[in-house]
């Protein structure tokens, strides 16, 4: 006797043929599953973006701490700060290439008697995140770090 047939002969026919149609899944069953994955999806993707954002972004405060150190032995050694490209001064540091940024001419004022200072800017390269497009991280001397779009200053600025 087949399995089928053992099973009709101890089974009605209905029971069988209700087990054996409840194989899959039913459309409605499906459709939550994709309303749970599009929730999801909507939330973590651009929880993801932020965080790649932050680790490019981590290449400017670097960058720039790395030319302030250098700033201030040049300062040390010559009495006022370097103007222009930093690869291009007489530092005692020589600047790799930036991933994510372009770095711009450094601008010192001051020396002869007035308080020395320096700023720079970098901008960020494309291609640039959607929520905060080609945006500029600026340092100068005493005002810190600074960033030309507030969701910049928001969310990648913060601590």
């Amino acid at each position: 006797m087949s399995t089928f047939a053992g099973l009709m002969a101890r089974h009605n026919l209905g029971a069988v043929l209700a087990l054996a149609a409840r194989r899959g899944f039913t459309l409605i069953e499906l459709l939550v599953v994709v309303l749970i994955i599009g929730i999801l999806a909507s939330i973590a993707v651009p929880q993801y973006f932020k965080i790649v954002e932050k680790g490019r972004f981590a290449e400017a405060p670097a960058y720039i701490d790395a030319v302030k150190g250098t700033q201030e032995r040049y300062l040390a050694r010559s009495g006022y700060y370097c103007s222009g490209d930093p690869n291009t001064c007489n530092f005692d540091v020589v600047f790799g290439p930036l991933k994510y940024f372009t770095a711009a001419a450094m601008t010192a004022s001051g020396g002869g008697g007035a308080s020395p200072s320096w700023a720079i800017s970098l901008t960020r390269k494309a291609p640039v995140p959607a929520v905060y497009g080609a945006y500029v991280v600026t340092y100068a001397q005493g005002t810190g770090l600074t960033c030309s779009v507030q969701a910049c200053t928001n969310e990648l600025l913060a601590p």
